[in-house]
């Protein structure tokens, strides 16, 4: 049986056969209990209850060598079902290799006011800036991380002290603005200005991952259209989206699907990343590009991707920790890596549906369960519904009520 055919319980009994989860972690995901009220009660404000996400994941993931089953969090079954089918296809070709980065993050002391001589104190004082950063985490220094660049800046009437923080595998907010803080606590009694602020930036320039995989045309073949000719079709897609930013936009939507259902399934923070993405190009662009190269087709995914492995909602909530678990990862460059090829095999998935069936004709087969239960089904009946709705391909809740009033008439 196929995984997409198996049922919740099926699924979870394959993952502990696979010894990718324990006993303990199959029973509570049985529950569906993710969260307790008091850990909900420490994550947020004014709790009243929990706002449920499907959890599942991804297959037929090979990268750098490695094959990962991959824990996604989305409401949307399309992106799992893309994911799966965009990996597939780029495994059986010889899967996605990958260059990660170090988790430099910058982080911005504010200063407004100075006058020349504050500058040049500020500026010589590199090495003193560096010692008091030292002591404010000295455990980060133990695992390999800490300040590694200084940079001063001159921005209008605002002089910045950049410091590039190596948080290893933590996503490192809450790191990032002590040291800040420290350090702008010390330099302040050597300054005539003000201080205005001290926060980290989203700025994702130091954590920028490349990502390839090919495909061959057997791969990419439909019925109706050779490999060769859907390859081309890609290619010029990807073309037009370099030229027309309303495109653009959409085709990095489309990767950002996958990327975001990976963050929230490991407690990794989705906001910071769009952030971090959308901003990375001086004009906007596509994050991937696709090209032909020796009767295959090539496709490279640049961009930014903010992820920790450990620390805060990563380490607190238990579904993140069974992520992690899931695929085996032992370091943020390793789940980075995954993140990057999950967003190669999204906008692989939905560039082949556009140039080839639409991308209505997947997408409304895997809605048809949202559009039952719509429509007021309950149990059984959401999937006769679906099946219904599968085979008619009238996908509308008009007719899905329709369906459902005949099922309970009969």
């Amino acid at each position: 049986m196929k995984i997409y055919q198996m049922n919740d319980e099926q699924r979870i009994e394959y993952l502990l056969s696979k010894k990718l989860i324990t006993k303990e972690q199959a029973d509570f995901l049985s529950k569906r209990q993710p969260v307790s009220e008091q850990l909900s009660d420490s994550l947020s404000e004014n709790q009243i209850g929990l706002f449920g996400l499907p959890y599942g994941f991804a297959t037929d993931f090979l990268v750098d060598g490695k094959e990962y089953l991959v824990p996604m969090s989305i409401e949307e079954p399309s992106v799992v079902a893309a994911a799966s089918n965009g990996a597939k296809r780029i495994k059986n070709s010889g899967g996605f290799t990958t260059e990660p980065s170090q988790r430099i993050v910058t982080g911005q002391i504010v200063l407004e006011n100075l006058i020349s001589v504050d500058i040049s104190k500020l500026t010589a004082s590199k090495e003193r800036i560096l010692e008091i950063s030292k002591k404010v985490r000295p455990s980060l220094i133990r695992r390999g991380g800490g300040v590694v660049d200084i940079e001063f800046v001159q921005n209008g009437n605002f002089f910045e002290i950049d410091l590039k923080i190596n948080t290893v595998d933590a996503m490192g907010a809450n790191i990032v603005n002590s040291i800040l803080e420290k350090v702008a606590h010390e330099i302040s009694e050597d300054i005539s200005g003000d201080i205005l602020c001290c926060i980290l930036s989203n700025s994702g320039v130091d954590q920028v991952i490349t990502v390839k995989g090919k495909v061959s045309f057997d791969e990419l073949a439909t019925k109706t259209m050779s490999g060769q000719e859907v390859a081309q079709r890609i290619v010029k897609l990807t073309d037009f989206a370099k030229a027309s930013t309303k495109r653009a936009i959409t085709h990095n939507k489309g990767i950002m699907n996958g990327i975001d259902a990976v963050l929230i399934a490991t407690g990794n923070d989705f906001r910071a990343q769009e952030a971090a993405a959308h901003s990375y190009y001086e004009h906007y662009q596509p994050f991937s590009d696709w090209e032909i190269v020796d009767n295959t087709l090539v496709g490279k995914l640049k961009m930014p991707i903010e992820v920790g492995s450990v620390g805060g909602a990563i380490s607190a909530l238990p579904m993140a920790k069974i992520s992690l678990q899931i695929m085996q990862i032992s370091n943020s460059q390793q789940l980075q890596s995954v993140i990057g090829a999950v967003g190669l095999a999204n906008n692989l998935s939905a560039l082949r549906a556009l140039v080839t069936t639409g991308i209505q004709a997947g997408h409304m087969s895997l809605q048809s369960k949202s559009l039952a239960i719509s429509a007021g089904a309950v149990d059984e009946e959401i999937k006769l519904v679906a099946q219904k709705l599968n085979q008619t391909k009238k996908y509308s809740l008009e007719y899905a009520k329709e369906i459902l009033s005949e099922l309970r008439n009969n």
